[in-house]
Formats: structure tokens, C-alpha cells, sequence
């Protein structure tokens, strides 16, 4: 269980991190333009390699055409900037800071703020009242307010190197993150022992996913009308987890990497590589990564019926601007 609750662990732990404030105008949320504009998300990898070839002038200025043109709308995530703080040198870490800001990204929600709105979507369906789908993509703002609870407001729209520069002089504030992804480490060693005794049956999945799904289901409805525990009751019993993408992807994934024996797999930065692809799979169009780990965990993740995005290695993406 503990390795599925991680991502929420770490969101908490991360509040008291964006307490900075920045007055500039509201963005409004972004939506895709259908064939006009394709959502590339990169990895970290990728990112640092885009960044480091657009110190080159013409690549620079065929980037910036082809993104000015709406054909590619690169996507990143708050996890961009935590791997950013922990970069060389102050310098290298502010520098990506200011080339993803530069890009004028979307950002796509943290996974489980993605599952509240997926959990929101079908719960609406299930009682038939017509609702807005909001957007798993959108502004840093957003994603930022979301982190800390709140509603989008001009004053959580933080440079990214803001971010990065406090989290870097501040290193106290990045200890729950870490603690939180070697938690997540151990628990995917402990689970892959306990598949391995037999120990994770079908009802305790159950139940985990019940849990996961029960803490998701909003309070109130779109008219501001509170939920009954009656009406939360009758939707958790039929409720499937394929009507959910993200605890669809991630119970596929998860189960694919408990099969695996020792402690292959398990560290720190698989972790922050399942956090980025979770995320991202059913919501972007390509994911550009030479990571072993999404090319593997791809056939898995394709298997659930929620896949949009195609795998590109870098290479093949840095050639799209020459």
C-alpha cells in the first residue's frame, strides 16, 4: 500500500515548499488544439538534452519557430523542477529552471491530483449529472494551487527558477521528498516479497484500490450539493479501476514490477520515473525518453486501453528541428 500512497506523501510533504509568492497576471487553462498542437512530454534526460543543444543559435531559433508555430507544446511537471534542484552545480539547476520556462510549457497535475478528477468524472457519470471534464493539462499556476489545495491564483505562478534556487539553498525543504521516494524504494522490495509468499491476494488489491478510489470521490457536487455516504456506497460498489486511467496504469505497472525478483529496479530514480509516466501516458501525445524502464513498462501500459502517448527516444525528437 505504501507504494501507492507515496505520490500522496510526498504531495503534502511538498506544501510548505511553495510558499512564495509572485504577483503577476492569471494564466487560463490550457486545451489541446487537436491536430494544431501535439503534447510532447520529456523526461529529465531528454529535457537537459533539448536545453543543452538549444545553447546552439539555429537550433534555438528552429525550436522556438516550431513551438511559436502550435505544432508541439512541450509539457513538463513540478517533478522537472525537484530533479532541476538536483543538479551539479547552482548554476546548471538554475539554467534548466530558465530553459523550461522559456519554452512557455503546459504543466500537467501531479498523479494524484489527476486521479481526484478522474474519480470526479466517473462518480458524475455514475449518478448522470452533466459536469465540465477539466483539464490534466494546464497553467504551473494550477498545478501549483492543486499542491496546495487551493483554488489558481496569480500568486502561485512562481518562475521555475525560483523554485529550484530556494529548494537548492534550503536543502531541509527537499528531505520529505527523498525520505518519501526511499519509503517508496523499501515497499516495492517488501511487496515484491510478499507476491512472492503469496501474500497480496486478489481482496487485498481490492481493498487497496477501494481505499484509493474512496479517498478521491468529491465531497460536494459540481452545483455545490454535498455527497451522501449512501450515494459514495452505491458508487464504490461497482465502481472498476478500468474506468480510471491513472490507478489503471499504475496497478498494471506495479504488478508487472512486484514479478520482479530482488531489488532490481528499486531505487530512487525508477521511482521518479514511474511518477513522470503515470502521469503522462493517457494525457500527452508522445513521451520522449532513452530510459530503459518506460520503453520496458510500455507493453504493460499499453495493454489497459488508456494509452495515447507514443515513445520516442531523444535523438529522433531533436531531429524534429533540424
Amino acid at each position: 500500500v505504501a507504494l501507492k500512497l507515496g505520490s500522496e506523501v510526498a504531495l503534502r510533504a511538498g506544501k510548505k515548499m511553495v510558499r512564495v509568492n509572485v504577483e503577476v497576471a492569471e494564466q487560463t487553462a490550457i486545451t489541446s488544439t487537436g491536430d494544431r498542437e501535439r503534447y510532447t512530454y520529456l523526461d529529465q534526460n531528454a529535457l537537459i538534452a533539448l536545453g543543452r543543444k538549444a545553447r546552439e543559435t539555429e537550433f534555438r531559433q528552429r525550436l522556438d519557430s516550431k513551438l511559436a508555430r502550435a505544432s508541439t507544446r512541450i509539457v513538463v511537471s513540478m517533478w522537472h523542477l525537484f530533479e532541476a534542484a538536483r543538479g551539479a552545480s547552482e548554476a546548471n539547476s538554475i539554467e534548466l529552471a530558465e530553459f523550461i520556462d522559456s519554452l512557455s510549457p503546459a504543466w500537467i497535475f501531479e498523479r494524484h491530483d489527476i486521479l481526484k478528477l478522474e474519480v470526479a468524472d466517473d462518480f458524475y457519470h455514475f449518478l448522470g449529472i452533466e459536469h465540465p471534464v477539466l483539464p490534466r493539462i494546464t497553467t504551473r499556476s494550477a498545478v501549483i494551487a492543486a499542491l496546495n489545495r487551493e483554488p489558481d491564483a496569480a500568486k502561485f505562478d512562481i518562475p521555475a527558477a525560483r523554485f529550484v534556487q530556494q529548494w537548492r539553498r534550503h536543502t531541509d525543504q527537499m528531505a520529505p521528498f527523498e525520505q518519501s521516494l526511499r519509503k517508496n524504494v523499501e515497499s516495492l522490495i517488501r511487496l515484491r516479497e510478499l507476491r512472492r509468499e503469496g501474500k497480496i491476494t486478489s481482496e487485498v488489491r481490492s481493498t487497496v484500490e477501494q481505499y484509493l478510489i474512496q479517498i478521491a470521490v468529491p465531497r460536494r457536487t459540481p452545483a455545490g450539493l454535498e455527497i451522501t455516504a449512501g450515494l459514495k456506497a452505491d458508487y464504490l460498489k461497482q465502481v472498476q479501476i478500468s474506468s480510471i486511467p491513472t490507478l489503471c496504469l499504475e496497478t498494471a505497472i506495479s504488478e508487472r514490477e512486484w514479478a520482479i525478483e530482488g531489488s532490481s529496479g528499486a531505487d530512487r530514480n525508477t521511482i521518479i520515473d514511474k511518477f513522470h509516466l503515470i502521469s503522462a501516458l493517457p494525457y500527452v501525445d508522445e513521451i520522449v525518453s532513452d530510459d530503459h524502464f518506460f520503453h520496458d513498462i510500455y507493453p504493460t501500459a499499453e495493454k489497459t486501453g488508456h494509452l495515447r502517448a507514443t515513445l520516442l527516444h531523444n535523438q529522433e525528437f531533436l531531429q524534429l528541428f533540424n
